[in-house]
């Protein structure tokens, strides 16, 4: 359900405070028993990093809302939107991530690479404060992890590290022969510098 904003609420987010400002005076909205619910949205941002939509794309119990990433990233398709920023509330108040969280975090990550939609921060907010994963450092983590990115992109970057050894390994043998560093360089692919230092 896309969340009605008004036109001083479509700013252009410049970091974790923007986005919070707005998602409290949200949360705020609901009655005091919706408050109490877990709520999961999708903020989509243009190129320039404004604010294209808010999509409240799951409701759920107390302590946990079930949410894929085919319904988060729905609306960033049909929007247009290159970026988006993960928020949901704890209603108990504690903003510290959990495994789960840092798990669904992980796995958009890759689904967002996949459809060239970038996550690119995810808040978790209570009516006081918020957590932000890229401001805490976990978000890096989590874009380094591999436990969810797709088989074909782990083979090829495999393919590209090996590609980078076997060049550095050519590059050895013929300096060991002595040839001249300028065909070394044209056979290995490697630069001067990077020969001179091998």
């Amino acid at each position: 359900m896309e969340v009605k904003l008004s036109k001083q609420q479509k700013i252009t987010v410049n970091g974790a405070e923007d986005i919070y400002l707005i998602m409290r005076q949200i949360l705020r909205r609901e009655n005091k028993i919706g408050q109490a619910q877990e709520h999961f949205w999708i903020v989509g941002l243009n190129q320039a990093n404004k604010i294209l939509y808010i999509e409240l794309v799951a409701l759920g119990s107390s302590n946990m809302a079930s949410i894929k990433p085919r319904e988060a990233f729905r609306m960033a398709i049909y929007k247009l939107a290159v970026r988006v920023i993960m928020v949901h509330n704890h209603p108990g108040g504690n903003v510290k991530p959990s495994y789960e969280d840092q798990d669904l975090t992980d796995h958009f990550i890759q689904a967002g690479n996949f459809l060239k939609v970038e996550v690119i921060d995810h808040l978790i907010i209570s009516e006081e404060t918020y957590h932000s994963f890229v401001d805490s450092g976990i978000f890096k983590k989590l874009q380094a992890s591999e436990k969810w990115i797709l088989p074909y992109k782990l083979k090829e970057r495999y393919r590209n590290e090996g590609k980078e050894e076997g060049k550095i390994e050519v590059a050895k043998a013929l300096k060991q022969k002595e040839i001249s560093i300028a065909i070394i360089a044209e056979t290995s692919g490697l630069s001067i510098e990077e020969i001179k230092k091998l």
